[in-house]
């Protein structure tokens, strides 16, 4: 069986032959060199045009911006490694405490590098780890992105009670996400491990998407939560300098 919607193969016959052509068209041209049915192809170009993927000016059409955004943040996202790393880095050497950057992997978290805290006492972490994201910093700050689209999307979630601290009911969850959505960065206090604790905050593309969280985590009794504010400073400022880099309008 052939899971396809023709229309939707017709609009990328549309988008491929402008990008080629690179002249602005009118729909009749576009229909005829395509041999595609005039009011479909009127119909796609009004579209795509309406969504900012053409630009229509006296009946001609063009490509749009958003297309070129799109283009962009694939490229982006092809070095977001390259520009994690040493933003790692910088932070863990700013905190002192191990830093790490996930992405999100169905509904749990991968973490894709990590940066050891030179300490001798430190949390410790691990590249390519799989986490639960009910009881991550970096997981809660992708889960209050995914809340605001797809509210159901947190009732899939098995829960384990890892510590006494653990969130396991759906309404404590959707309570705390609310929270991290308002406040602009999600903490992990000792509900993944016992004795420590993490603080995560968004990292932004060009298109406003969240591609991934940046996080600290430390051994409790040194990142208390008097200090929570003036470590969501450093780390902000760190995620900002990642999504500024991946084009992200960030003030």
């Amino acid at each position: 069986m052939n899971y396809f919607i023709p229309n939707l193969k017709n609009a990328c016959k549309v988008i491929s032959y402008l990008a080629k052509d690179g002249r602005a068209l009118t729909y009749l041209e576009v229909a005829r060199d395509l041999n595609l049915p005039r009011t479909t192809t009127l119909r796609i170009m009004e579209t795509l045009a309406n969504e900012g993927f053409f630009i229509k000016t006296n009946r001609h059409y063009k490509l749009g911006q958003k297309l070129a955004d799109i283009a962009e943040c694939s490229l982006s996202r092809l070095k977001l490694m390259d520009i994690v790393e040493p933003a790692l880095a910088r932070l863990t050497n700013i905190t002192g405490e191990t830093s790490h950057f996930g992405v999100q992997s169905d509904n749990k978290v991968w973490i894709a590098r990590v940066c050891e805290s030179p300490l001798p006492l430190h949390a410790a972490s691990r590249a390519g780890t799989i986490v639960d994201a009910y009881c991550s910093g970096t997981g809660k700050i992708i889960l209050a992105d995914i809340l605001r689209k797809s509210p159901d999307v947190i009732k899939k979630i098995k829960f384990v009670k890892r510590t006494k601290k653990t969130i396991t009911t759906f309404t404590a969850l959707q309570k705390n996400l609310k929270q991290i959505q308002k406040q602009g960065y999600a903490i992990d206090d000792e509900e993944y491990h016992e004795g420590v604790r993490c603080l995560a905050v968004p990292v932004y593309d060009k298109l406003d998407v969240i591609v991934g969280a940046l996080g600290i985590t430390a051994p409790a009794n040194r990142f208390t939560k008097h200090l929570e504010a003036k470590m969501y400073e450093i780390v902000r400022e760190v995620g900002n300098e990642i999504s500024k880099k991946l084009g992200a309008n960030i003030k």
